[in-house]
């Protein structure tokens, strides 16, 4: 892979490493995080949610406006035990899990809406919690 920095290199080429992907399973995973790169990166229009589930986990959700769905760009999972989890294209997935590609679903999946700054205070500190 290129054009990303060099750890995000390295470590999509372990994860590929490890799965044993094929050439043509490495091509299509580099574009499913070039698309979400781009999606981060662009100015399109976005949107923030969040809930906690039945076992004490927040789950915040960044999504931008793409070809008529919410696609997730960014997510984080805060576990009750401080376990945290977060996808975006730098780490679209690892042993733990992944970014949800189901397009966001706000009633579907019970969020509440949560501000852009809500969002990356808990992103950048995610000692924060929906549920403190």
């Amino acid at each position: 892979m290129t054009g990303f920095p060099d750890e995000v290199e390295a470590y999509y080429a372990e994860l590929a490493d490890r799965r044993g992907w094929q050439a043509d399973a490495v091509q299509a995973f580099r574009a499913s995080v070039e698309l979400i790169r781009d999606l981060d990166r662009g100015a399109g229009a976005r949107t923030f949610g969040a809930r906690a589930d039945e076992y004490g986990t927040d789950w915040l959700f960044e999504a931008v406006w793409h070809e008529r769905e919410w696609v997730i760009v960014r997510q984080l999972q805060v576990g009750e035990d401080g376990t945290v989890l977060r996808y975006w294209w730098q780490r679209l997935e690892d042993e733990d899990g992944s970014l949800t590609e189901e397009g966001l679903n706000r009633e579907e999946w019970g969020l509440r809406p949560l501000t852009r700054e809500d969002f990356y205070t808990a992103w950048d500190d995610p000692g924060w919690s929906l549920t403190a």
